[in-house]
């Protein structure tokens, strides 16, 4: 991730702005990336749409896709005026995850950029079935983007589990907290880290389960032994150690606090693997919060599982 070489950006057919393209231009400047900018579009076929209504099948398929390569010449343009190399396609298919997460197969680009839309009024972002899919599946790094000018300047919070309380492996906190800080450096921003503890609920059966949970250290033992690995980790990666937040809580609701906190432009999250379902999640607790940060939000899974 240290060279963003090529960047995979989902366009919005149709759309009057394109803040993914914007994105991933202020990426690309600074890395001196190549765009590839996808458009992926499938339209039922129906009689009422064509233009004019003698419009063969063909020709209206023809005339979709000719609407869209017409777009990205348009984008194309702006990336050339700007000193930026960048290609185009325009692809007809179904589902549309399918149709990126093809593409990714096919061009192994470094980083894929989408738009996701954010309404402070019900402090929700409008994900569609595409974006969990590419969420869980994309083998590498996603950017979801909501507001492209905040990726410029504004602090950047990576969310890291040292204890691996939900199952995130070691190398992965590492790797997020290096990517965080290479991201920092070429934006402008500075590079804050987040671990939210959760205090282990206790077991009231009898049983094994009785006898494990009896066994746990004690509530302030475990709370100073996070404290301790977060500071472990920010030195072992040459993070500040005020710039390493600890709280006691609640993930899903103090992730988003400390994002709004710190006005972050950015927040970097890694995915998880759960075995026996044999996919890629986020987590629930992280699931949780992806749809209540009003900023952009970067998501990886470990290097092995690119």
């Amino acid at each position: 991730m240290d060279a963003l070489r090529n960047i995979l950006v989902l366009m919005d057919p149709g759309a009057e702005s394109q803040p993914a393209f914007d994105a991933a231009m202020v990426l690309a400047k600074r890395y001196g990336s190549r765009l590839e900018l996808l458009i992926g579009v499938f339209q039922d076929l129906h009689v009422a749409y064509f233009e004019p209504m003698t419009a063969t099948l063909q020709e209206f398929h023809d005339a979709i896709m000719a609407g869209h390569h017409a777009m990205l010449e348009r984008y194309l343009k702006i990336a050339s005026d700007e000193g930026v190399s960048a290609l185009g396609e325009a692809l007809w298919g179904t589902p549309f995850h399918e149709v990126v997460l093809a593409r990714v197969a096919a061009t192994r680009p470094d980083l894929v950029v989408k738009h996701s839309v954010f309404h402070n009024r019900v402090e929700r972002t409008l994900f569609t079935g595409s974006d969990w899919h590419l969420i869980r599946d994309c083998p590498v790094p996603l950017l979801l983007v909501k507001d492209p000018a905040r990726l410029v300047g504004a602090p950047l919070l990576a969310c890291v589990d040292p204890m691996h309380t939900h199952d995130k492996p070691a190398a992965l906190d590492h790797q997020l907290l290096r990517h965080g800080a290479e991201l920092a450096q070429r934006l402008g921003g500075e590079l804050h880290a987040l671990n939210v503890f959760s205090i282990p609920a206790p077991v009231g059966v009898i049983g094994d389960a009785y006898i494990a949970s009896a066994a746990m250290p004690p509530v302030e033992d475990s709370i100073e032994m996070a404290r301790l690995a977060c500071r472990s980790l920010a030195i072992e990666n040459g993070l500040a150690l005020e710039n390493m937040h600890f709280r006691v809580g609640v993930p899903a609701r103090d992730i988003v606090a400390q994002a709004r906190e710190l006005d972050a432009g950015l927040v970097l999250m890694g995915a998880v693997s759960r075995r026996r379902l044999e996919r890629w999640f986020v987590g629930s607790t992280a699931e949780s919060v992806l749809d209540r940060l009003p900023c952009n939000v970067w998501v990886e899974k470990p290097a092995t599982a690119a």
